[in-house]
């Protein structure tokens, strides 16, 4: 699999189809890091295990770390990456022919501890899109989500209204806002975060229970239509906030409402930003 990954990059390079290529590669400690490639030699600094965790689409909207304008760059994508640069694409923040797909095969992330993630027990895209991707690496995995797939948000909702606010004050009451939820996640490409405005201040920056909620609250509403679930948020998490559970309540409440899951069509615009006249409206009160 590495072998098949260097070889693409490289000829990517050599050619000239990209001006530069991001992949997965390990720091002088052997941590998986993300890299940035723009000679073909360096082609032996790429790396692939399963502590290929980071989306790196994320960096595809940084204009401080990539221009798009001045080439077209390479960049690796596991299934569920592929679905947040579909929903970058469908959203005019990248431009499908400034980008070279590589998608590789994925059969579980793990953790530090050596567990496989938690959103790869509930992730159907195993396997890159090949209709999407420039090129495709690895074997096609056979994968079939279980039928409990939004137990977690079930079990929440099965809780009443006092549970439920209990339940997420003490989770939030960790928060340090340190704002890794936000920074990780590829669609939180704002230049100016509306959180973080003081003229005037929307939500106030200091870490209080209270101003957790309208900050987490917030921002969950702001992904809605449009988040798909590729747990970096959680996982960026430095006290162990489960965000995927809000998330996934909002993605759930996006399929049941409007039979529409983010990521699936770069076409495809979010039901929040487009009128139908077919659009249900029994949830209106």
């Amino acid at each position: 699999m590495i072998g098949k990954i260097r070889e693409a990059a490289k000829r990517m390079l050599d050619d000239g189809t990209v001006r530069l290529f991001l992949g997965y590669g390990k720091n002088g400690l052997g941590d998986t890091v993300p890299v940035f490639l723009k000679h073909k030699e360096d082609v032996e600094a790429l790396y692939w295990d399963e502590t290929c965790r980071y989306n790196l689409t994320r960096y595809l909207t940084d204009r401080d770390v990539i221009c798009l304008e001045e080439g077209p760059v390479g960049v690796i994508v596991k299934g569920c990456d592929q679905k947040s640069l579909k929903v970058l694409i469908s959203e005019k923040q990248v431009e499908r022919d400034e980008i070279r797909i590589v998608g590789v095969v994925c059969s579980g992330m793990k953790d530090d501890n050596e567990e496989i993630l938690s959103k790869c027990g509930t992730c159907d895209s195993w396997n890159p899109d090949e209709t999407f991707c420039d090129i495709v690496i690895g074997q096609t995995v056979e994968r079939k989500i279980e039928e409990d797939e939004y137990s977690d948000v079930e079990e929440v909702e099965a809780l009443d209204p006092a549970q439920r606010e209990k339940l997420w004050g003490k989770y939030f009451d960790r928060c340090l806002r340190c704002y890794a939820c936000r920074n990780v996640c590829p669609l939180c490409y704002c230049k100016e975060c509306i959180l973080e405005q003081n003229d005037p201040e929307w939500v106030p920056p200091s870490a209080s229970k209270e101003n957790n909620f309208y900050f987490h609250i917030i921002r969950a509403y702001h992904l809605t239509g449009r988040c798909t679930d590729c747990g970096e948020c959680e996982r960026a998490c430095p006290v162990g906030i489960p965000l995927r559970t809000i998330n996934r309540k909002m993605i759930k409440a996006v399929k049941d409402g409007f039979d529409f899951v983010a990521g699936k069509d770069p076409e495809a615009r979010s039901p929040l930003t487009r009128f139908r006249r077919d659009d249900r409206e029994d949830f209106i009160t």
